[in-house]
């Protein structure tokens, strides 16, 4: 799923940005605690009190989520899963994982972990909240914070992918079914749960509890997306797991930087967007044929490649599996990228030829599918 918003700080290498549909949820959470929650529990307390403790519960939460994709993010680190992003959002949270686990025990780890954090942090403020007044209004924000990251853990481990629990119900088809066939099983899980919440979350709006009924609505409607992009993210990981760089990439021989810019116009047929200029001093730079455009005819004949190409700095290894580069192409909307060993230039890696790759496999297993229910 695409996220966009704030970047906050980094942790353990791993950037953690706020979407800004947290906003709506911090929002609406400090309302409710304002005016239900802590009001039900703790009638006599003024009422900045309840406003303060609510902006409180909401930051709370915020970390409970956050240490909870923290656990998932760690355990995945550690078996070589590189993990760049943590997105916080108005149902939660999630972890951008650049590869899919290797192993079923992998997964099953990996989608443990956040579950046994929030248990952990419940158990931990159940503990200290035994101990605290019951009278104390303070004491309503322990056991909020117990009860938000108690049924964080519970909620996640209901085996619809792709919350924990369906992840870990993946793991454990992997091993029988291997990991195509149990995403597919995990995922319409998912997608039945999805619609299950929708539909409680109508019935109630229309019995009158409105503030429920939108939130199991629009959740529901987001774990119903969820597992089928999450479906699909597992069957491109699938298909480019089994290709490297090299594999596709276009080798080119770069021109030189002196060639006449009219002279690369009339008799050079790029076969890509970026094409690779040699400089004397041996560094390369590429020339968008974008950029050719916006450059009228009359100073064409003036100009030589060395005016018109750029730097680049980014670029991908011709040993890279594919699924990551594609991963690492589609989050920075690149077209194309230059591959280079040890600083030197082999080619150029193209989107689109990818994603030729990911339709024809793509057609191959529906057909095999189609072939299977015959």
């Amino acid at each position: 799923m695409n996220f966009s918003g704030i970047k906050l700080f980094r942790i353990f290498g791993i950037e953690i940005n706020l979407d800004y549909s947290w906003f709506i949820a911090f929002f609406l959470i400090t309302i409710t605690l304002a005016e239900g929650f802590y009001p039900s529990i703790y009638p006599d307390s003024p009422k900045l009190n309840y406003y303060l403790v609510s902006i409180l519960s909401a930051f709370a939460l915020f970390i409970s989520v956050l240490l909870h994709e923290l656990s998932h993010s760690l355990v995945a680190i550690r078996y070589g899963i590189p993990v760049k992003d943590i997105y916080l959002f108005i149902f939660g949270g999630v972890a951008l994982f650049q590869d899919e686990p290797k192993t079923s025990s992998q997964e099953f780890k990996i989608a443990l972990a956040g579950p046994l954090m929030s248990f952990f942090l419940a158990s931990l403020f159940f503990t200290i909240v035994s101990f605290y007044p019951k009278n104390d209004l303070f004491n309503g924000f322990l056991n909020y914070v117990f009860m938000v990251n108690f049924f964080l853990g519970a909620f996640n481990l209901i085996p619809a992918f792709p919350l924990d629990g369906g992840r870990i119900f993946r793991s454990i088809l992997w091993h029988k079914y291997g990991i195509l066939k149990a995403t597919e099983i995990a995922s319409k899980l998912g997608n039945i749960f999805g619609i299950i919440l929708i539909l409680i979350g109508i019935f109630s709006l229309f019995t009158g509890n409105v503030v429920n009924g939108i939130w199991l609505s629009f959740l529901g409607f987001f774990i119903k997306r969820a597992s089928r992009e999450a479906l699909m993210s597992t069957k491109l990981n699938y298909i480019l797991s089994k290709f490297r760089v090299e594999n596709i990439m276009n080798v080119m021989n770069p021109v030189p930087a002196q060639l006449p810019l009219l002279e690369f116009i009339t008799y050079e047929r790029p076969i890509t967007r970026l094409y690779p200029v040699l400089l004397k001093d041996g560094r390369i730079l590429f020339l968008d044929t974008r950029d050719l455009t916006t450059i009228p005819y009359y100073k064409q004949e003036e100009l030589t490649l060395t005016d018109v190409a750029k730097p680049i700095d980014i670029y991908v290894s011709p040993d890279e599996r594919l699924s990551r580069a594609y991963s690492y192409m589609r989050k920075n909307n690149l077209e194309e990228i230059p591959v280079k060993y040890n600083n030197t230039f082999l080619g150029i890696l193209r989107r689109s030829d990818i994603e030729d790759i990911i339709t024809r496999f793509l057609r191959d297993i529906n057909e095999s599918s189609n072939h299977r229910r015959r």
